[in-house]
């Protein structure tokens, strides 16, 4: 059966990590997607050098004691260079911290967002966003060989005609990049935004999807919600994932409010779990 897993801000921080990570292997998870790096402004970036490598290498050691797989982390959101190209020096550094900590816990995947060089608004010109991203991929991508570490592309939630928002841009950077460190993550929630339809998207990546973030969305809304609960057709994305025979993990990007008083908390936990390992089950079945 194929592994499960979910964001680690469901279950822990950073200064809490070893009783969360017990906690969600409690649940019935194999994994978590890293998440406490994903932040420019995450105080793991000012760590010193022996501060930051004691730290996730500790943190590998105990998820490893734990029997839970750091399976996939998420790279920095929100960049600086979508802002300002000539900070690009300045976020090729974090990401070099970000490809150490991969290194020190033991996790292979690092999901990456495009270039968004107008932000969330229209572009002006398509092929800004496709250069830059090219540049940025071209950077980092000796820090992926030397840690051994997958860089994964990910789709965005725009409307239609917007670069990233379509599986083919994402999939033309793969290919012209040409690299097996380079590969896909598919975001099911950004693709309900973009409205392509999630099968052909699948089908179209191929080989080159490596990871996934599972989350349910409303038209237009990127809400990370529970899967079940937005417009996405699952039906839909499990064939799509049984036609190319995916074997990556079914890692939940969603959790449960804080919110949510105990132990009903612990409950829909359990429950989300369980709703990880059916997508594992239907897309493993013959």
């Amino acid at each position: 059966m194929l592994k499960t897993g979910i964001e680690s801000t469901a279950y822990f921080g950073v200064d809490d990590y070893e009783q969360g990570l017990k906690k969600a292997k409690s649940h019935g998870f194999d994994c978590v997607d890293y998440q406490d790096m994903a932040s420019p402004s995450s105080v793991l970036f000012g760590y010193s050098d022996s501060e930051f490598e004691r730290y996730f290498t500790e943190l590998g050691q105990c998820a490893k004691q734990t029997g839970i797989e750091i399976y996939q982390m998420h790279g920095l959101w929100p960049r600086n260079t979508d802002s300002d190209w000539n900070a690009l020096d300045k976020d090729i550094e974090l990401y070099y911290k970000e490809f150490l900590s991969a290194k020190y816990m033991g996790c292979k995947r690092l999901v990456i967002h495009p270039c968004m060089p107008y932000g969330w608004g229209a572009e002006l010109d398509k092929n800004k966003a496709f250069e830059q991203t090219l540049q940025v991929i071209e950077k980092i991508l000796p820090f992926a060989k030397q840690t051994d570490t997958r860089i994964c592309l990910e789709n965005m939630p725009f409307g239609k005609g917007h670069s990233f928002s379509e599986i083919a841009e994402i999939k033309r950077v793969i290919q012209t990049v040409n690299d097996k460190y380079l590969r896909a993550c598919f975001d099911t929630g950004h693709n309900n935004c973009s409205q392509e339809d999630i099968y052909e998207c699948i089908v179209t990546l191929g080989e080159y999807l490596e990871t996934l973030h599972v989350h349910d969305d409303i038209r237009r809304q990127d809400r990370h919600l529970i899967p079940f609960q937005g417009e996405v057709d699952w039906d839909k994305f499990i064939k799509g994932l049984k036609a190319i025979r995916y074997q990556g993990c079914i890692s939940l990007e969603t959790q449960i409010s804080k919110k949510m008083p105990e132990p009903i908390r612990e409950k829909m936990q359990i429950a989300l779990s369980e709703l990880a390992r059916f997508f594992a089950l239907q897309v493993g079945m013959p």
